[in-house]
Formats: C-alpha cells, structure tokens, sequence
C-alpha cells in the first residue's frame, strides 16, 4: 500500500463533519486544523491604522486595475474567449455591483484577512450573478474524504446559518502551511507595528493637547509630610487655580512646604519620527511594497519611482493575481458548459512593467536575429497566435532565409548581379528602375517593421 493509499484509508474512517474554525466537532484533531479563522477584529485595523489602510487601499486599487482575459485552448491553439458567459458574468457581476468594487472588495478582504468568498447565484443550472460575501462569516465544513463538504455563512442579524455546496463558493485565499483550510493574512505579520505605531500617534495627540507637557510631581520636604487629605487638596488646587490657558502664568500659593518639579517629554526624546517610520518599514514589508510608495520619501525620487512600483508589480501584486487567475481557473470556469480553458491577467496596460516588456523584446528580437528561434516559435511561447510569414528565420539583408536543410546560400556571382551597381544602368547612365512585382511589394513592406531584414 503506497502513502496516497494510506491517506485515503485514514480518511475513509468514520469521522463526522467537522466546521473549520470550530475545534469543538473533534474533526480538526485527526487532521491538524488548529481552529483559527478570519479574525473580525482585523477588519477594524482599516478604520484605526492609517498605514494599513494605505497599504490596502494601494493594493486594491493597482490590482482592481487588471483585466482578466478569458481564451479558449492554451500554447498555439489559444483563442479569445471574450464573449462567453464566463467573461460575461465576470463583467456584469450583480445588479448592485461593478467587476471594479467586486476586485477592490476582494484584494481589500485578502489584506485583512488573507481570504475572500464569492457566492454563485445560478438562473436555470446556469450561473448568473456573483456575490461577495464576508470572510469572517464562512466557515468551510470538511469532508473526510472529499476535502469540502460545504460552507455555511452566518449571516450578520444572527439568524440561521445559510448553507451553500462546494459548487456554489469560489473560495479565494493565501496558502497557510500551519493549516490548509484557514488563510494567513499578512495582518497576522503587520498587526505588531500597526499596533505601534497606533499607540505611539495616540501618546502624540495626548503630548500635543496637554501642552506638550506630561505635568510634574509635587513632593513634600524633609520636615513636612502631606496627608491624604493635604494631598487631595493640593490637587484640586491646581485643577482649579492653574490649569488651563486663562489661567497661564498664574501665581500658587501653598500652604505648606513643598518642592516641584516639572516633567517634560518632547517628541525628539521619545523618537516618535522614528518609530513611526520603522513600524511603516514593517508594515509595507508584510505587503510587499516598497515604503516610498507609501509616502516614506527619504530615498524617493521622481526617476526611481517606476523602479518602485516595477517591484511591487513583480514581486508581490503580479504573482497574487497569478494565483487568482489559477483560482478562477480551477473553481469559477467549470460551472460553465463548454468550459473556457484558461485564464490570465493582462499586464499589457501595466505601465510599470512596460520597461521589463521591452527587454524581453529585445532578447527575443535578438534571438531572431541569430536564428535561435523563428517569430512563430516566439509567439508561441507567449501564447499568441502564430503569422504565414513566420516560420522561416527573417535574416538581414545581405544574409539569406534557412527554412530547412536544404536551403543554400546564394552564389558570389548572383550577389554581385544585384548589388554591381553597372548592371543597374542603361544606354543614357541613368539608373534602370528594376520591376517589382506585387508579392515583391508585400514582401518589402512586411520587411520594414523588421528593420531592413527580409526572408530569402
């Protein structure tokens, strides 16, 4: 018996349902699920944390941005698939929401939470509108050997919870090694410094509103000791007699011998600018942005702000809409008959990756040049249909086409029949204009967009 064996006869046993994020169903001890789920709480961070709302909002509004392309068949056979009813449904969402909000919600709920849900309204078997639904109230019921047995949304009022088949959710989230059917929210790594830094501007504000002043200590001398009541008095005496901006510079009588001593913090001795710049650091690692494109402008420029977000575009929002587009791939295409294939963002109209995109154009173009590879042998490999003229090596001029083996570079003789300049001429000097023909024509303007290069 091989381990896949194994682990389909383990999970065969009889073990009832178990609610991720709910341990007490016993079904998590047998197969590790630690109980964690979307944290409410974390959603309150977008309200109470300047920084991770920057960082979200960011993200959401780049990757809201994208288009999502819809083809039919992959590699040479891939073929648009702009009109079917996916791409359809993927554009006209619901009645009450645009594809943009529906994107924006979910990269905003995979900020927080590391997870988003997508609820199926079908009309005749057939889907027809796509519904957000808030990750904290879905809880996937595991199956002991169908991975999912279905999901359960507890609505918001309180009332009974609904249930949906596995069919009927697209459940988008970030891989978790601690436990495969919670996600790990970047929150999780962010939440410290975001704490931080909340507590750090609100210690400000109170340093700010009192005055740039924490008050002092009042302490009696060697030959005096205050009572409680001397002491409570003294203290309502100050509340009343000094405190205040119309009672600024006031005069204090005591009526008894005491020492005093002003306490002062100023913003400078307590490193607020500081802090505040190391918990942004962290929290725009967690993320994967770069902290200049969240207004930390100490090494930003204006000529290096496109390398910023060319990094963040590669490093972290083109592989997580990635790992969306193969999300969609799997779960949200099948519900349709005569499937659509594949899937993929379009960056095309990604500014930021422009400059990555030409480079590439250039190794490809050399590639061409030396004979590595044909146009069409290049288009394929970028999932582009291929072209008639494609499929020879397109040489430059004073080189000829190999299309096959048999192929022979011309004469030195036929090369100098066409380049002598004498045989160009007539009985008058003048240059005979050689007949082009309309296949010559085409030929030659195919060549332009080459840059002088012609097939033989």
């Amino acid at each position: 018996m091989g381990l896949l064996d194994k682990i389909r006869a383990y999970k065969q046993r009889s073990f009832p349902p178990g609610i991720a994020g709910l341990p007490n169903f016993g079904f998590g001890d047998y197969f590790g699920h630690d109980g964690e789920q979307s944290v409410p709480e974390y959603g309150d961070y977008l309200a109470t944390s300047n920084e991770i709302f920057s960082a979200a909002s960011l993200r959401a509004r780049m990757m809201s941005s994208l288009t999502l392309r819809l083809y039919r068949g992959r590699g040479k056979k891939k073929q648009d698939a702009d009109n079917s009813p996916p791409a359809q449904l993927l554009n006209y969402v619901n009645p009450f929401w645009t594809p943009k909000r529906l994107s924006r919600m979910d990269e905003l709920c995979m900020c927080l939470w590391g997870e988003t849900f997508w609820a199926i309204e079908r009309t005749n078997g057939v889907p027809s509108e796509i519904w957000w639904m808030k990750p904290t109230q879905v809880r996937p019921v595991l199956h002991p050997s169908k991975y999912i047995d279905h999901f359960l949304y507890e609505p918001l009022d309180g009332s009974q919870p609904v249930r949906f088949e596995p069919d009927e959710v697209i459940w988008f989230r970030y891989p978790n090694p601690l436990d495969e059917f919670t996600a790990i929210s970047p929150l999780v790594a962010a939440r410290l410094p975001a704490d931080a830094a909340s507590a750090m501007m609100k210690s400000n504000k109170n340093m700010f509103v009192n005055g740039l002043k924490l008050g002092g200590i009042i302490t009696p001398t060697d030959k005096v000791t205050f009572t409680e009541q001397q002491a409570e008095d003294i203290e309502w005496a100050l509340e009343k007699r000094a405190k205040g901006v119309d009672k600024a510079h006031k005069w204090l009588i005591l009526r008894y011998e005491a020492q005093l001593q002003g306490l002062s913090v100023t913003p400078k001795d307590a490193e607020y600018i500081g802090g505040l710049k190391m918990t942004l650091k962290q929290i725009a690692n967690a993320y994967g942005i770069p902290v200049a494109l969240l207004n930390d402008m100490d090494n930003a420029t204006l000529t290096n702000s496109r390398e910023y977000q060319s990094i963040l575009w590669t490093n972290a929002l083109k592989p997580d809409a990635e790992l969306k587009a193969e999300e969609i791939e799997e779960q949200f295409l099948p519900l349709f008959p005569g499937r659509v294939d594949h899937c993929l963002y379009d960056f095309t109209e990604v500014e930021a990756l422009q400059e990555a995109k030409s480079e590439t154009w250039q190794r490809e173009r050399q590639a061409i040049d030396v004979g590595r590879y044909t146009i069409n042998e290049i288009r394929a490999r970028n999932g582009e249909p291929p072209v008639p003229w494609g499929d020879v090596w397109w040489a430059p001029v004073n080189k000829f086409a190999v299309s096959d083996e048999n192929s022979e570079p011309p004469s030195a003789t036929q090369v100098e029949e066409v380049t002598d300049p004498e045989t160009l001429k007539g009985e008058t000097d003048e240059p005979v204009k050689p007949e082009v023909s309309e296949d010559d024509t085409r030929t030659l303007l195919k060549s332009l967009d080459f840059n002088g290069r012609v097939p033989r």
